[in-house]
Order: structure tokens, then C-alpha cells, then sequence
């Protein structure tokens, strides 16, 4: 899938690390992540998805014993906690699950996530910390940011590499080099990158599987240096002041 030309000369950086470092370093606090709902509008830049890269990867490494090339289920809403939770994985050498499979070390769910998970749980949510506002009915667990959060902003050394599985679906590995070339293709560092989660398609929007999502997310802003906006609830008018260049949409 490509949402417009690549801006960068030269091929990306072929492992999350140092993808990670240098948008922290080159973007700061520009925006990364927006995300809109009906009750308001959340934000992370390059600089904070960094420090949640950095502490989760510790919470992952010390409190979870996770080892590279584990699995952590992530099934949760579009938000910015996917990107957060999705950077500390890769950072610690693990890998991301999309759906079921695997026997996971971690399941990160939202509040609707499945009743039964297979492993430990983490929680993640639409509160402004990024926790859910409610466990109504949800797998319960602790909440990932609050979890996350007493751990260093500096990261432990890298786990990853480039070679190394970033993303599983169904039965299909995807590793963090190519997952970064695929996100480096999407968008162009001109404008916003809409995604519209569930409801109507915006106008011209091509619909893309959850790896794309997931790359679209989390590492597209980190390489193009322009945003990218997750529409959950609301209609592409919510986003008219962002200036979204190129919408995809996805199912939920």
C-alpha cells in the first residue's frame, strides 16, 4: 500500500531502535500520534512515544522476563497506546501478535478485549493516561501506562535487529526491517495521515489490513516526520483542521 511518495533520500533505518532515536532527537515534540474521539483529542510526539518505548520496554524486560523473539498479543483499539505499546515490544526484541495464535508471554487488550486470555494481561484504554476508563465487562488486568510509567525514560540496550520478527498475523511473519520500508512508503512529510477506524470511509480512503495499520501508526510518523491521526467515532469533519492528506481506513 502507498499513501503518497517517500520524502526521505536513502532507505530507512532498518531496525525500530534507531528509528525510535532519531525521531526523538530530529522531531522532539512535534506531533506523532493524534488521536480523535468524541469526547476530545489526545496527543504523543516523537519525543514522549520515545519514552514510552523506553519504559515499557523495561516493564517488559524486568517485570515480564520477556525475551527476544516473544510473543505480546496486542488487541486493542487504534490509539496512541498502540504505538507506545508496539515500540517497546519491537525495542525489546519481541514480537507484536495481530489476532489470535501463538502462545503469547503478554496479552495487551482493550476493554473489550477477549474473556480469556492466554497470557499475563495489561490493559490499555481511552483515559487520558492512555489506561480505560472503565473494566465493565473487559479482561481486567493493570493498566500498561500506569505499569510502565515508574520505569526509566532512558531504554535498556536494544533487543532488536533488523532481521528480527516485528509483527505476526495468521500465519505470516513480518520483520522490522521490511515493516519499516513498508512504513516509509506511506504518506509524505507534506501532511497529516488520516486513519479512519470503523464507520464511513472518508473520501479517497484505501482500506488496509492490521499490519498496515499498525505500521502506519507507529512508525510512519517516526520516519516521515508528519503525523499520522487515528479517527475513532467521529466523521472526517472532526478532522478538517488537521489538513489529513491521505485517509485509510480499517475495520475496527
Amino acid at each position: 500500500m502507498r499513501l503518497g511518495p517517500p520524502t526521505r533520500n536513502g532507505p530507512p533505518p532498518d531496525d525500530v531502535a534507531v528509528a525510535v532515536r532519531q525521531a526523538a532527537h530530529q522531531l522532539g515534540h512535534r506531533p506523532a500520534v493524534t488521536l480523535l474521539l468524541p469526547a476530545g483529542r489526545q496527543e504523543q510526539s516523537a519525543a514522549s512515544l520515545a519514552q514510552w518505548a523506553a519504559k515499557g520496554a523495561h516493564l517488559l524486560q524486568t517485570d515480564l522476563f520477556l525475551e527476544p523473539g516473544d510473543e505480546v498479543r496486542l488487541d486493542a483499539p487504534w490509539s496512541w497506546t498502540t504505538a507506545a505499546v508496539a515500540l517497546a515490544v519491537w525495542w525489546a526484541g519481541g514480537v507484536v501478535r495481530l489476532g489470535p495464535g501463538g502462545a503469547p508471554v503478554l496479552d495487551v487488550l482493550g476493554p473489550d478485549g477477549p474473556a480469556d486470555p492466554d497470557g499475563e494481561v495489561l490493559t490499555v484504554g481511552d483515559g487520558i493516561d492512555g489506561a480505560p476508563t472503565t473494566t465493565a465487562g473487559g479482561p481486567g488486568g493493570l493498566a500498561w501506562t500506569r505499569e510502565a510509567q515508574p520505569f526509566p525514560d532512558q531504554p535498556p540496550p536494544p533487543a532488536g535487529a533488523p532481521d528480527a520478527a516485528a509483527v505476526r498475523s495468521g500465519d505470516t511473519t513480518h520483520h522490522q526491517r521490511a515493516l519499516l520500508e513498508r512504513a516509509a512508503a506511506m504518506g509524505d512529510a507534506d501532511g497529516t495521515a488520516g486513519l479512519a477506524v470503523a464507520g464511513t470511509a472518508p473520501d479517497g480512503a484505501v482500506h488496509v489490513d492490521p499490519v498496515d495499520a499498525l505500521a502506519l501508526v507507529a512508525l510512519r510518523p517516526l520516519l516521515t516526520g508528519a503525523p499520522t491521526l487515528i479517527a475513532r467515532g467521529v466523521d472526517q469533519q472532526a478532522a478538517a483542521g488537521d489538513r489529513v492528506r491521505c485517509w485509510a481506513v480499517i475495520g475496527r
